[in-house]
């Protein structure tokens, strides 16, 4: 009885630690080339009184294998953004700050955030394009 017990609990250690293991080697998968992966790449605001100001973020991590740097981040006049000016490295997480003037709206819609890297895409020679966006409903 004594040994089952044993063997028991070292099999459930030893599944544990294989499970862990996986998950780290899962976290260390890198996309070859820019990456940018967003905690959201679309923010509902809800139900926005005309004439508020409503600020939020959003959170990515560089997951590629090459440093990211932001050229410019632009949306409508409605809209002010704070972003990196320095390099995102490989790793490294980043924070695009957004300001939202409902003062200048009339009906609810969807707001494109348009992030243009330095970084150019390998294939067409051009800049990359990451466009986010966020929705609200005015009242």
């Amino acid at each position: 009885m004594i040994v089952a017990l044993i063997a028991s609990a070292s099999f459930s250690v030893s599944a544990q630690s294989k499970s862990t293991v996986q998950k780290n080697k899962i976290a260390e998968v890198k996309k070859s080339g820019v990456h940018m992966t967003f905690a959201k790449e679309s923010i509902n605001l809800g139900k926005v009184k005309k004439g508020e100001i409503k600020k939020f973020d959003f959170v990515f991590t560089n997951t590629g294998t090459e440093t990211i740097e932001i050229d410019i981040a632009s949306g409508c006049d409605c809209t002010t953004l704070d972003y990196p000016k320095t390099p995102i490295k490989v790793g490294q997480k980043a924070t695009i700050h957004v300001t939202f003037d409902s003062g200048k709206k009339e009906v609810s819609e969807v707001i494109d955030v348009d992030i243009y890297l330095k970084n150019l895409n390998p294939k067409t020679g051009q800049r990359i394009l990451k466009v986010l966006n966020y929705t609200y409903e005015l009242i």
